[in-house]
């Protein structure tokens, strides 16, 4: 009985406490829950909305885009040498049908064969200047020849003549009297019977056509085979014509005065060598395209050196000298050759322009022939030309003070100094 009272005692307890807090705990959130008391007239905020303003909308820019910095690629760090390795890639394989038809490539166009630098113009000709070093050579090996046989028999069978440095020997034929040179009396087959034989029998017919024959093909064959293996400028092959004859001229006229005028044959001969031997010089010293400036030059001392020749069998015929006109003819013929080698030698050390060449050739020949006409006439019309050197002493004074002036002031790449005031400035040239 007294642990059933003691069971009771402690339930009501415990049940008087749960409802204890519950009712506390129902006035706690009654009391949070309390609804807020409502504000009186005077206390009423009325909220008005302020008025609208005037809205631009604009124009639309869309946003930058934002600036992207480049990313650099990081280089692979190469292996180390014990480690490197190397992949061969094998040839691609041709495929089964080109095995057994192959394809042939087109031929490539290309320049041609080529010589000294240059195309050839032709399988025969190898230059542009080919056909006339040719031409050249054939004609002046021809013609040559047949000069050495036409010209000392045209002398031979001309009238009676006294021969030159000699006042007692006769040269000539004398168709009259019968009587012909020796050498085409003793053993001469066929024989020579008129003076006519000499030019026009058959042994005249026979050696002219041996000689140009044979001269025209041994310059033919000669200028074949040298142009075929060294290519010929139209310059270079003019350069040739022209030393030719400053060759022939010098040899002829050399032999000319060593026989004092009276051997013919000697004379042909050795002008045809002389021209054979400026040709074939030209033809060497001009291989490889010789530069154009430096061939004026040649030429022009060439030139200049007859026409020094000239004013001196000038001078020396109008002092008294003794001069006979078939020597001061071989004089003017003697130097050019001798002005054009000096002048090629001079070549070697200088290098002027073709301008310059040109300018002074022209200025010279102006002001020489200028003042020896204007001398001449001054001195009188008549014998101011042949009694007196003075037109030939100022006409070649002359030519060579512009020459000179010309080349030394007149110079291509002359300027003016910009360094310093005015009064300062000097002239510069190229020449010092």
């Amino acid at each position: 009985m007294l642990g059933s009272y003691r069971m009771r005692a402690m339930l009501e307890t415990t049940m008087h406490r749960i409802v204890s807090s519950v009712v506390v705990l129902s006035a706690f959130v009654a009391f949070a829950q309390e609804t807020p008391s409502i504000p009186t007239e005077q206390e009423r905020v009325i909220i008005v909305p302020a008025a609208p303003e005037e809205y631009d909308a604009g124009i639309y820019a869309p946003p930058p885009e934002p600036q992207l910095e480049p990313v650099l690629p990081v280089p692979d760090v190469p292996p180390e040498p014990e480690t490197r390795t190397f992949n061969a890639v094998p040839p691609p394989q041709p495929l089964p049908e080109q095995l057994d038809s192959p394809v042939e490539l087109p031929p490539q166009a290309g320049p041609g064969a080529m010589i000294d630098g240059h195309p050839r113009e032709g399988a025969f000709l190898s230059g542009p200047g080919s056909a006339i070093f040719l031409t050249h050579h054939t004609l002046m090996g021809g013609l040559g020849g047949l000069a050495t046989q036409l010209i000392p028999r045209a002398i031979d069978a001309s009238p009676r003549h006294p021969v030159p440095g000699s006042m007692t020997l006769m040269g000539g034929c004398d168709p009259a009297s019968g009587e012909l040179p020796s050498r085409y009396t003793a053993d001469y087959d066929p024989p020579v019977t008129s003076c006519s034989d000499i030019v026009t029998g058959p042994a005249a017919r026979l050696s002219y056509l041996t000689s140009g024959l044979l001269g025209a093909g041994i310059g033919f064959a000669s200028a074949a085979i040298w142009q075929f293996n060294n290519w010929i400028d139209v310059r270079t092959a003019n350069f040739g014509i022209i030393n030719s004859i400053f060759g022939g001229m010098f040899m002829g006229a050399l032999a000319d005065l060593a026989t004092q005028h009276n051997d013919a044959y000697a004379t042909a001969w050795l002008s045809l060598i002389g021209s054979v031997s400026g040709a074939w010089v030209s033809a060497i010293l001009a291989r490889n395209d010789y530069p154009l400036n430096k061939m004026a030059l040649v030429v022009s001392g060439g030139g200049w050196a007859a026409i020094y020749a000239g004013l001196i069998v000038g001078i020396v015929a109008t002092t008294g000298g003794g001069l006979t006109v078939r020597s001061g003819i071989d004089a003017v013929m003697l130097l050019p050759a001798i002005g054009a080698s000096l002048m090629a030698l001079a070549a070697l050390k200088f290098n002027p322009s073709f301008g310059q060449v040109m300018r002074a050739n022209l200025f010279g020949a102006l002001v020489g022939g200028a003042v020896l006409l204007v001398s001449g006439l001054l001195l009188g019309p008549t014998t101011g030309f042949t009694q007196s050197p003075v037109p030939y002493i100022l006409g070649g004074v002359g030519a060579i003070g512009a020459k000179t002036l010309v080349s030394l002031l007149w110079a291509d790449a002359a300027e003016t100094s910009e360094i310093g005031p005015a009064s300062d400035r000097k002239y510069r040239t190229v020449w010092w």
